[in-house]
């Protein structure tokens, strides 16, 4: 029996990867794709439109977000299972990058947020054909989740307002909290009513009968409660008349300048916005058992932003909320979003009248209740109890969103992710070694293991068994080297050897090369031996090339630990 070697997708089918699924797509899988789109547009556009509040455009032009991304990620997208479109995270990111550029002027306001779209979709673009997929893992997960906490609260806090019917001067998280506390006696009875009403109900629903449409049922029955008492004439805040019609499609009317101003707060939506989708699109592959590509999927969020710019909406990304509800409908293929694209379509152009008396206030209660889920406690009591390094993280990237605004917030998440990264490499484990007492002759993986964590095993009077699991390059050389320096010192009795176990050792640059170069000399003026195990070919070709390998001793480089040690003792006379 042969196995034949998958055949490989064509060009075609590697950058638009519908055209290997769609010709070979099972006709049974409609019922269920169809159902699926029906239950997300159901969330997608309550959810839309509550999100264009948070970017600060009109409710329209969250449907146009929406509208785009559905059917371009279908081209190019990898992933069955995941929805693109408007999310709360990335509209308060979009209202904190164009606000500041806009001066109060709205229309300005409105095309920076679709150029800031597709600027957006251009940098994961570039950056997918690059292949620069793995950048998202340098934001680590826990910086990413404290990030997350804090960027909860901060769009919580400033729907309160438009749940009480009060105005306030906005700040961060903690002014604006200030300032509600001190406006308390300013709030509107009937906006806190329509508001508070929404929010339970939101909640309830979502507790009691998750799989209902709560987002919809919720804005329906306002709408309907705010018509029959006519509240709007009471003071309640509504939507009004929201135009009909296809989206206005073209190039957003900005100029080449203000694409400079957006530049940084693209690339940082664009992190975000890709660290957050990869995350979900991973996860819904591995419980289904397929692959998604990385980079692939950077330009298909790329696609999708581009589309939404040209629409006139908003950024966007993965929305997990939506893809979990698109998962549990039971959804098989791509094919689900171009559907569910039709009916937002049909929504844009002939129900918007329908929603002429939503209120403000349950657009809030929507946001409210979407990102509570987001403020994930559970998630915060594991990394304490599992690592308090990284409990510190998350809390230091809530608190930088918390007390500063969004876009530094990520600064700080994006630099406290590198500093950590740099900071273990900079100290990595190390360990002095010993042999595990009656172990396996052949078993070298077993046979020398951490004294300090097992005081018991075997060590040899006068030489000392080193292990460095990293690395050796310019910025760990000197801690390598005063590791070495260390263990020494501590050897009782005087070591004559130490033999360092460097199969961890990927590479060694010319700072790492020059160090070892002078350590060597360093302990041959003390009549110590350098000895090295397990040096993988890489690092072995560069030892060779830096005149390593002949000071050190073409014999004093052993393929194992146990052949290190047996040499040790053979010469020595120690019987180990």
């Amino acid at each position: 029996m042969s196995l034949e070697a998958p055949e490989r997708p064509s060009t075609l089918e590697q950058l638009a990867p519908i055209a290997r699924w769609l010709p070979s797509y099972d006709r049974r899988w409609l019922r269920p794709d169809v159902i699926a789109a029906l239950t997300v547009w159901a969330l997608v556009v309550p959810e839309a439109m509550a999100y264009a509040s948070l970017a600060g455009v009109p409710p329209e032009a969250g449907l146009y977000a929406a509208l785009a991304p559905l059917v371009l990620y279908a081209v190019f997208g990898t992933s069955r299972h995941v929805t693109v479109g408007p999310s709360s995270a990335i509209a308060i990111l979009v209202a904190a990058t164009v606000a500041p550029l806009a001066g109060g002027d709205g229309d300005r306001y409105i095309a920076l947020t679709a150029g800031l779209a597709l600027l957006v979709g251009v940098v994961l673009i570039i950056g997918g054909l690059a292949r620069l997929g793995f950048i998202s893992e340098f934001l680590a997960k826990p910086v990413l989740t404290g990030f997350v906490i804090g960027l909860a609260l901060v769009i919580a806090i400033s729907q309160v307002p438009k749940l009480l019917g009060i105005e306030i001067a906005g700040g961060n998280f903690f002014e604006e909290l200030w300032e509600i506390i001190t406006s308390l006696d300013e709030t509107h009875v009937a906006t806190l009513a329509v508001g508070a009403g929404s929010l339970v109900l939101m909640l309830a629903l979502n507790r009691f009968v998750p799989k209902a449409p709560s987002a919809l049922i919720t804005v329906g029955l306002a709408i309907a409660f705010v018509a029959l008492l006519n509240l709007e004439a009471e003071g309640v805040e509504i939507a009004g008349d929201i135009p009909a019609g296809l989206p206005p499609f073209g190039f957003p009317d900005i100029k080449l300048g203000d694409l400079a101003d957006l530049l940084p707060g693209a690339l940082a939506i664009a992190l975000v916005a890709y660290a957050e989708s990869i995350a979900g699109s991973r996860s819904f592959a591995a419980k289904h058992g397929y692959e998604v590509d990385a980079n692939q999927e950077m330009v298909a969020l790329g696609a999708s932003n581009v589309g939404t710019g040209l629409s006139q909406g908003f950024a966007v990304d993965v929305s997990l909320s939506r893809s979990a509800v698109n998962d549990a409908a039971g959804v098989k293929s791509q094919l689900s979003g171009i559907v569910n694209a039709g009916f937002v379509l049909i929504t844009i152009v002939v129900l918007m009248p329908l929603f002429h008396d939503l209120p403000d206030a349950a657009l809030a209660a929507v946001i409210i209740a979407a990102v509570a889920r987001l403020v994930d406690i559970r998630e915060l009591r594991r990394l304490l109890r599992l690592d308090r390094a990284d409990y510190g993280l998350a809390v230091i990237a809530a608190g930088a969103v918390l007390l500063f605004d969004v876009l530094i917030g990520i600064l700080v998440a994006v630099v406290t992710s590198l500093i950590v990264l740099i900071h273990r490499s900079y100290r990595p484990q190390s360990a002095l070694l010993g042999r595990v007492p009656h172990a396996d002759e052949g078993d070298e993986d077993y046979r020398y293991r951490d004294v300090e964590r097992h005081p018991g095993y075997e060590t040899f009077p006068g030489l000392v068994i080193f292990r460095f699991d990293d690395e050796l390059y310019f910025a760990n050389s000197s801690y390598f080297r005063e590791e070495v320096r260390r263990r020494l010192r501590e050897a009782d009795p005087p070591a004559r050897a130490i033999l360092i176990d460097i199969g961890a050792v990927t590479h060694i640059d010319t700072t790492g090369t020059d160090m070892l170069g002078e350590l060597i000399d360093e302990l041959s003026n003390q009549d110590v031996e350098l000895l090295l195990a397990r040096a993988k070919g890489k690092v072995r070709d560069i030892l060779r090339r830096a005149g390593l390998e002949d000071k050190i001793g073409e014999n004093r480089i052993f393929a194992s630990v146990r052949a290190g040690v047996s040499d040790y003792v053979e010469r020595h006379g120690d019987d180990g």
